[in-house]
């Protein structure tokens, strides 16, 4: 039996497969809210001293209290943390506390190497998060008495000694009902999805923000936050851990909080300041849960089943509002399947998820209809409360750079660089006001975070000189509070909440380093690895998983019930309660119109950006050619390709070759520059437009080749013309880009013949070969022109692709051929017609899975002749002696881009470069 879940699977078949994933989760959320809720908090005796005035009816009070009329306690601010797991297990640990020393977990496999980016993300994504835990939970200060302390490891970098940590702020509403009972913890905030981090979680501080004019926020002049006169803090709802990417964002939702003011305000010019700051708090609060549910969540998370799951979330799959035309087709393809007595999803799943009071009749209800303005809240029979499960899974420290790169708007070429401790407090607000929003928000926009991994945690938090407190080491703290929590350690915290255990430390992770680390570290017992590590050391991951299973399991759970327990979410999200106009702002604003509405500097940056929280363009770092071969990849793919894409009716027009552009400068860079990226100034005469996709060569064992010839499973392969066919007829070309662990790429480019297949249009009549023979009669003149570069011009060698694997490691004794040949698969061939079309419509159908060549090779020598009938015979000779050596797969689906028409670039290797 796997130890992980299976339902990343089903998205490979199909749509009614991913539609199939949708309600595996569903299902699964609905089994969590039935065996995973445990309440810890005694509502009775404070209800009886919470009165719910006419106002906390349609809008949201300071403390969270009266959200639930009936139990108005519920949620509200220093009520307790409840659990996702058996209250049974959750004892806080105490001879176990310091076992293995978190000091010594936290240098073994938390501390950052090099730092791991995050590819699929930019870093906004990481301020963010921070942002709304600050909205969600607080244990309130650490408690002065009996500090935990540990000894320093021999050799650490802070020298001997200990470390002291101070505990977790005990519960001071424990009665004798609680004795014997696990510890408890209270949240200084409000449990609910509110604003609090922006406007507080109590009168005082909500008091403090407010300028108490036309339901406004207090901003300087210069849209500015005022600030702590001691700290130099902005003064908002929480400003603890304050640094300049939380600044950026409580600035940024100030002011929105404050255009929205003004939009009611014209609106309805007779309400006053408080019925204008409570409805502007509704639709910003409402807002950011939005954003972060149907934005945030699917760029971390980007899987087709969990993005579907987040619009469910919202929308839900057949409701009237939201970008959700295609969901319906698939719902309705859903429809038509339930209906059959052969069910496609019944089958798979085990169950029908339409019939009335069955097992999947609620899931299925919420992923058509939504949870977001449904009749009423519904907490399943438990009181709404975030819990210490939900605080654990959201230490996502390894996201943090380790400074922050500012670039001009526009640019891709570093400007400053600011570490990021000295980003913090004070610092933030001067960073902020000399660098500007706008820069900052470009910089952080095209960005990466790090990969939330072990080895990946940020140096300068696990070496944190405080004020007052000394060196803190966060990671090794991270570790503690899960056990002074009482959250159980990895493998018991995957049985509570219904994952298989582990059986073994390979299970995590096969690489060796970090095997004999984690073995260490437990003494070869998987019951003891910390919860933390073990999410970290997951490397596997449903496809597009910024974090693995364990983090999502619970994440499946509250993300959907801090909606369905809210009022106003539910029953209250109606425009009676926050205006027509208020409803509207939520439905239709995303985070990329926020950010254009207060900074209009980003307009271009941002054209084109449908999730601010994706990279907003192509950004290469300088340590980027010793990134694994995977992560080059998706950069250039996901940052590049996808985030450059035409549609079909996009396509830019086919172009005659500019023979004059075909200069030796131009050459010259194609032979001498390594390099993945287009330099500045290239310019592409030749094969200017075509489609590229994502492939891997399959190698034939033992096929006689070394270095990249023995498997290449990360690369790019682009397939175009030389120029318009209407001009000088249709000459097909290949360029295949293979990446390298930690090294540069390789590459290798094929022909069919320099004049090409004259009117036959279809792109795979011909194989393609690295070596084609002169022509004398060729009208481009392509043999002169690169005459000036290579004494044999036609010829590309391989030599560099068998000198290397796509590990990284060298080849002592490299064996490349002389040639190669890629051969259009049978399944290809005359699948196209050959009449005059743009063949990029024909490539564009051919999706993830299509085997497009075979590829032979030959090592014999190449040999030509003037005399034509004898340069032919050497050529057959060589082609007949060629042995299939392995396949070039796709996997992704074709598509055109400008990245992949004018940004990648594969070097050509010329005879005197062997």
């Amino acid at each position: 039996m796997s130890v992980w879940v299976t339902w990343p699977a089903l998205t490979k078949l199909g749509t009614l497969g991913v539609v199939s994933g949708l309600l595996v989760l569903a299902v699964e959320r609905q089994s969590l809210f039935e065996n995973n809720l445990f309440d810890v908090e005694d509502y009775a005796r404070y209800n009886a001293n919470i009165t719910c005035d006419a106002r906390s009816h349609t809008a949201r009070t300071e403390d969270g209290t009266c959200n639930i009329l009936e139990n108005p306690a519920e949620g509200s601010a220093l009520r307790r943390f409840g659990r996702n797991v058996d209250t049974a297990v959750t004892h806080g640990e105490t001879a176990t506390l310091l076992t293995p020393n978190p000091r010594d977990v936290s240098n073994s496999v938390m501390a950052r190497g090099e730092f791991k980016p995050a590819p699929s993300l930019n870093f906004i994504a990481a301020s963010w998060i921070q942002f709304m835990t600050h909205d969600w939970f607080d244990h309130g200060p650490n408690a002065d008495a009996d500090p935990i302390q540990f000894p320093l490891p021999p050799g650490d970098a802070l020298g001997s000694g200990t470390m002291s940590v101070k505990r977790t702020q005990p519960d001071p509403t424990r009665t004798g009902a609680d004795t014997g009972m696990p510890q408890t913890y209270r949240n200084h905030n409000t449990h609910w999805w509110d604003g609090s981090q922006i406007y507080g979680s109590s009168r005082e501080v909500s008091d403090k923000v407010r300028s108490f004019v036309d339901g406004k926020l207090k901003v300087g002049s210069d849209n500015r936050l005022p600030t702590e006169l001691l700290s130099g803090k902005s003064i908002t709802g929480v400003n603890e851990n304050w640094w300049v990417g939380l600044s950026m964002l409580h600035q940024l939702f100030t002011l929105e909080h404050n255009a929205i003011a003004t939009k009611l305000k014209a609106k309805y010019p007779e309400k006053d300041d408080q019925w204008l700051y409570d409805h502007a708090r509704l639709v910003n609060s409402a807002l950011m849960a939005k954003i972060h549910t149907v934005e945030w969540t699917p760029a971390v998370i980007a899987n087709p089943v969990t993005e579907r799951a987040m619009y469910a979330n919202w929308w839900g799959l057949l409701g009237q509002g939201g970008p959700r035309d295609d969901y319906q087709a698939e719902v309705r393809m859903l429809q038509e399947d339930l209906a059959k007595s052969d069910s496609f999803v019944k089958r798979i799943l085990g169950f029908d998820p339409s019939m009335a009071d069955g097992f999947g009749n609620t899931a299925l209800d919420h992923a058509l209809g939504g949870i977001v303005g449904t009749t009423a809240p519904n907490n399943y029979g438990v009181p709404f409360s975030l819990t210490e499960e939900f605080v654990a899974v959201y230490r996502m420290h390894s996201l943090l750079r380790d400074k922050i790169d500012i670039y001009d708007i526009g640019s891709n070429i570093v400007s400053r660089s600011v570490p990021m401790q000295d980003t913090r407090d004070r610092d933030a607000e001067n960073l902020l006001a000399d660098e500007h929003p706008e820069r900052l928000w470009y910089s952080f926009g095209i960005t990466n975070p790090g990969s939330l991994t072990l080895n990946n945690y940020p140096n300068f938090l696990r070496n944190l000189s405080m004020p007052l407190l000394g060196n803190i080491d966060l990671a090794a703290i991270d570790v503690l509070r899960d056990r002074e929590r009482g959250v159980p350690r990895y493998n018991e915290f995957r049985r509570q909440i219904g994952l298989n255990p582990i059986t073994k430390f390979e299970d995590l992770t096969t690489d060796a380093a970090t095997l004999a680390q984690l073995k260490r570290l437990y003494g070869n017992d998987i019951e003891q690895i910390d919860t933390l590590v073990g999410q970290l050391a997951e490397t596997v991951r449903p496809e597009g998983f910024a974090f693995g299973e364990t983090a999502f399991q619970i994440f499946i759970m509250n993300a959907s019930r801090r909606l369905m327990a809210d009022r106003f979410y539910t029953k209250d999200y109606r425009p009676e309660v926050y205006t027509q106009e208020g409803i509207d702002w939520v439905e239709h604003t995303t985070m990329v119109d926020v950010l254009q509405r207060h900074n209009p500097e980003l307009s271009s940056s941002l054209v084109g950006v449908e999730n601010a929280f994706k990279p907003w363009g192509l950004n290469i770092p300088a340590d980027y050619e010793s990134w694994p071969r995977v992560g080059k990849l998706d950069n250039l793919w996901i940052n590049g390709a996808m985030r450059t894409q035409f549609s079909l009716e996009q396509l830019p027009p086919l172009v005659p070759v500019d023979v004059g552009g075909l200069i030796g400068s131009i050459l010259w860079k194609k032979v001498e520059e390594r390099t993945d990226v287009a330099p500045v100034g290239y310019e592409k005469p030749i094969h200017a437009h075509g489609v590229m996709a994502k492939a891997k060569f399959v190698p034939v064992a033992n096929n006689g080749y070394t270095g990249l010839f023995t498997g290449a499973d990360s690369g790019l392969l682009r397939l175009s013309v030389t120029g318009d066919p209407a001009d000088r007829g249709f000459a097909p070309g290949l360029a295949w880009k293979a990446f390298v662990d930690g090294k540069p790429s390789q590459n290798v480019s094929a022909l069919y013949t320099l004049s090409g297949q004259g009117t036959n249009y279809d792109f795979f009549t011909n194989e393609l070969s690295s070596y084609v023979s002169p022509e004398a009669n060729e009208t481009l003149g392509t043999t002169v022109l690169f005459s000036a570069v290579s004494s044999k011009p036609t010829l590309l060698r391989l030599d560099d692709m068998a000198q290397v694997t796509q590990n990284g490691a060298a080849v002592a004794s490299a064996k490349a051929p002389t040639q190669v040949y890629f051969v259009p698969r049978a399944e290809l061939r005359s699948r196209f017609v050959s009449t005059p079309h743009d063949f990029r419509q024909d490539l564009l159908t051919l999706k993830t899975g299509t085997k497009v060549y075979d590829v032979y090779a030959t090592s014999m020598e190449i040999k030509t002749s003037i005399i034509p009938s004898l340069n032919t015979s050497y050529a057959n000779q060589r082609r007949s002696n060629a042995k299939k050596i392995g396949e070039i797969e796709l996997t992704s689906n074709f598509i055109a881009s400008q990245f992949g028409d004018s940004g990648v670039f594969f070097k050509h290797q010329r005879h005197e470069d062997k």
